[in-house]
């Protein structure tokens, strides 16, 4: 959770930085990809960690505006 936020911070602050059509997006693979390991949901091992990270990561984007 601590490597996908830091990595999540970085491209809200790039995609900010880079905003040339007015629309800034930045999509997140994946919600429940558990085959392949990428999952956000809430799970045994890390709970909702990576949801919460996801929050950080956004008001720490939002704070910073």
């Amino acid at each position: 959770p601590e490597q996908y936020e830091k990595w999540l911070a970085a491209m809200l602050k790039w995609t900010g930085d880079h905003d040339v059509t007015g629309q800034r997006v930045v999509f997140i693979n994946a919600w429940n990809e558990w085959a392949e390991g990428n999952h956000l949901e809430p799970d045994t091992r890390f709970g909702h960690a990576f949801l919460e990270a996801t929050h950080r990561a956004w008001r720490h984007y939002v704070d910073e505006r």
